[in-house]
């Protein structure tokens, strides 16, 4: 039930996917050293980082998470987590995202292939728009290390839109988001599934709190395309 569930919204709340307990006892402020943009290129505030799978700590979290989400039936067992990124909205970075897709995943080097496009350079590597089907194989996983409301600047998702395939920016702007938006709230060890292709955005917080989020992205352990992933946890 949850697989169709995610299949047809695009979206889904799962929670208790990480004890509390263990959550607590994470160095995750200490990761804070570094720079990222919520969803890449679309933010123009500094979130956190994106450097989080050559941390031990985090590293250990991943299988955890695809075991339980493999119980679930929504995750392959042979899934590999290629990227973690941390978000974190405060009284100093206090920042909004508007609508859009996830389009850049990161790669090990730059090869060259007709299926691949929009290569660019991040501060921790090189990044490329792969084809669709990987998108659509693939599954983000916001594990929420607070609570998050929509107070707190909480996820918003226009379920079912990934079955759109990709977007241009132009007809993002044109689909009526706000009438079928959902508020994507979630308490402290839940995580949020979403699938890449899926329109999804972000407000500033209220009340910024400090919401801490690790943002995993998990994907077929063998990509395709002559490329080979920076990371395969």
């Amino acid at each position: 039930m949850r697989a169709r569930a995610l299949d047809e919204a695009g979206w889904l709340r799962v929670p208790s996917v990480v004890p509390r307990a263990m959550l607590t006892t994470l160095p995750v402020d200490a990761a804070l050293d570094g720079d990222t943009r919520e969803a890449g290129d679309s933010a123009t505030a500094v979130a956190g980082t994106r450097n989080l799978l050559d941390r031990p700590w985090c590293v250990a979290l991943v299988a955890p998470i695809r075991a339980r989400l493999h119980a679930l039936g929504v995750l392959p067992a042979d899934s590999v987590a290629v990227q973690c990124t941390l978000f974190r909205k405060t009284s100093e970075c206090n920042w909004k995202v508007p609508y859009h897709q996830d389009l850049s995943i990161p790669v090990a080097t730059r090869v060259d292939d007709a299926g691949l496009s929009g290569w660019t350079v991040k501060e921790d590597g090189d990044y490329v728009q792969p084809p669709t089907p990987l998108l659509e194989a693939s599954l983000a996983v916001r594990l929420h290390l607070d609570s998050c409301s929509a107070d707190d600047g909480a996820l918003r998702v226009v379920p079912g839109s990934h079955r759109l395939g990709r977007i241009e920016a132009e007809r993002v702007a044109a689909i009526d988001k706000r009438s079928r938006e959902v508020v994507c709230e979630a308490d402290i060890g839940d995580a949020i599934l979403m699938r890449p292709l899926l329109l999804h955005a972000s407000s500033k917080a209220r009340a910024p709190n400090g919401r801490r989020v690790l943002h995993f992205l998990f994907a077929p352990p063998e990509p395709g395309c002559g490329f080979s992933w920076r990371a395969a946890i």
